[in-house]
Formats: structure tokens, C-alpha cells, sequence
């Protein structure tokens, strides 16, 4: 994990990673044998979901790209 904002890729995840959207602002991915990071300014940190992620304050981006608006409008 970089410490380096930056704009991840598609490419940079591998099939079946799960791109989440936490309260409305909050950039998450779940990546298969890895787990949860959060891209939250453009640097990926882990992230525990346990007690925080619940039905009503996430949901799956309805794409890579809307995904990516929300890491780029946190860079700012």
C-alpha cells in the first residue's frame, strides 16, 4: 500500500472485488483474499467493516467509474 494519493485503475483490482460506497463519501474495496481498504483521499488503508458497515449507511457502486468520482471528490 502506497502512501501516495493516487487514482487506482480497474486493473489494479482482481476479478470479484467489490467496490462499496460508506456514508455517501467513503470509498471502499473489498478485495478477495485481502479484504476491506479504504481509498479515502486516493491512499488505500485497511479497513475493518466489523460494527460498521450496516444495511443502511453502505452500498455497491453501480460502477468502477462512479466508484472512482468518489475517490477523486475526496482528494480535494
Amino acid at each position: 500500500m502506497s502512501k501516495e494519493p493516487r487514482l487506482p485503475a480497474a486493473a489494479d483490482f482482481p476479478a470479484r472485488t467489490e467496490f462499496v460506497i460508506y456514508e455517501f463519501d467513503m470509498p471502499l474495496a473489498n478485495v478477495p483474499g485481502r479484504g476491506w481498504s479504504s481509498w479515502w483521499g486516493g491512499v488505500e488503508r485497511p479497513f475493518d467493516p466489523r460494527g460498521r458497515l450496516k444495511p443502511d449507511n453502505n452500498w455497491s457502486a453501480d460502477s468502477f467509474e462512479q466508484w472512482l468520482a468518489v475517490i477523486e471528490a475526496t482528494m480535494t
